[in-house]
């Protein structure tokens, strides 16, 4: 944790957490933030909340600071983007364009999707005459929805690229202030705390207001693919669509075809400040738990990150390197919940809920 948070925190009298990490949660229907707050040692800390994705609901925040003990500032960071888009129209015509562009491309994966979706299912009520055979074919499927999924990520984050190159709103006087604002209003925190509610728009404020280098930094680190892991500057606590921005992969996902697509879907790129996991919130709601084939192959599109299901009650205290405590919870390969052994941790998550051991370690 920077000096400045450490001060921050002794001026409250409250210790500080050291080192700084994520803290993901299940749903807050029934709020046990006051009680996650106390555990971490921050009683008195000033937080900066973050609930952009609940778009023109923002500041309708009021169980939020009553949990928080009205020590915190809502960084307002939807309404500070419509700010942006009334100073500066042709960066929100690029930005609107952009999205269309986005819609259109999510649209057209989603087909490619569903009629692999449809191939897996034939294929699986097939009745083998050569295990070996089955299982080639079923894996040739799951492979191309591997490669539908890295193919529509990529084009996605090389749309994105694009709109920041020609458009460069870090040289745009309204994003330069507004950027400057938000900067200064986290800096005089001690916590971050990120809410659920509609990811793509949360992630949206989060990259124009350039909060990833704000709440974390980039280590050198040769254990991962990357190179670098990001180590946070304060404790963060998110939950929902907050929860899934802070990771490297987001995935929408809801089996009930009636109020969704059914076909759980790659969106793209997080913020990577966490490493190897894919959040899943209220996994019990929207997943098909009771259908090994819907979550075996969930599991194989998500790979080599691991599934973390986040329901009421749970709670995941990531390593300072972002990673998976040894002993979470998450999906096996099977499709049933698992312990997460992880031969570097040595802490367990206090939410994590029991896992029989009977069934299979995945690491």
């Amino acid at each position: 944790m920077p000096a400045d948070a450490d001060r921050h925190l002794a001026e409250r009298g409250a210790a500080p957490s050291s080192p700084p990490r994520i803290t993901l949660l299940g749903p807050q229907r029934h709020p046990q933030l006051d009680r996650v707050m106390a555990s971490l040692d921050l009683d008195g800390a000033g937080v900066a909340t973050i609930t952009a994705g609940w778009r023109d609901r923002e500041h309708d925040d009021a169980l939020l600071v009553e949990q928080l003990g009205g020590r915190c500032v809502n960084l307002g960071l939807w309404q500070r983007m419509q700010q942006i888009w009334e100073a500066d129209p042709e960066l929100e015509q690029a930005d609107r364009r952009r999205r269309q562009v986005l819609t259109e491309m999510q649209e057209l994966y989603l087909i490619g999707l569903r009629h692999a979706v449809d191939a897996l299912g034939r294929i699986r009520a097939h009745e083998p005459r050569d295990e070996r055979v089955h299982r080639m074919a079923l894996e040739d499927v799951l492979g191309i929805m591997r490669d539908l999924d890295e193919r529509h990520v990529r084009r996605v984050a090389e749309l994105h690229q694009e709109f920041y190159a020609r458009h460069r709103p870090e040289e745009r006087d309204a994003v330069v202030r507004g950027r400057a604002e938000v900067g200064a209003l986290v800096d005089g925190c001690d916590v971050v705390v990120i809410t659920g509610g509609h990811v793509g728009v949360l992630l949206g404020t989060l990259h124009m207001f350039n909060l990833a280098p704000v709440l974390a930094h980039p280590v050198e680190d040769e254990t991962d693919p990357s190179g670098v892991h990001a180590r946070v500057h304060r404790p963060v606590i998110a939950w929902g669509a907050g929860a899934m921005a802070l990771t490297e992969r987001v995935l929408l996902f809801y089996d009930d075809s009636v109020i969704a697509p059914g076909v759980a879907e790659m969106l793209m790129d997080g913020l990577g400040l966490t490493r190897g996991l894919v959040a899943l919130p209220s996994a019990a709601d929207r997943l098909a738990l009771d259908d090994p084939g819907r979550v075996t192959t969930l599991v194989s599109r998500c790979r080599p990150r691991v599934p973390l299901p986040l329901d009421p009650g749970d709670r995941v205290d990531l390593t300072p390197e972002g990673r998976l405590p040894q002993g979470a919870r998450v999906l096996g390969p099977s499709g049933h919940p698992v312990r997460h052994l992880d031969p570097g941790a040595t802490d367990r998550s206090p939410g994590a809920a029991p896992v029989d051991p009977a069934r299979e370690e995945w690491s």
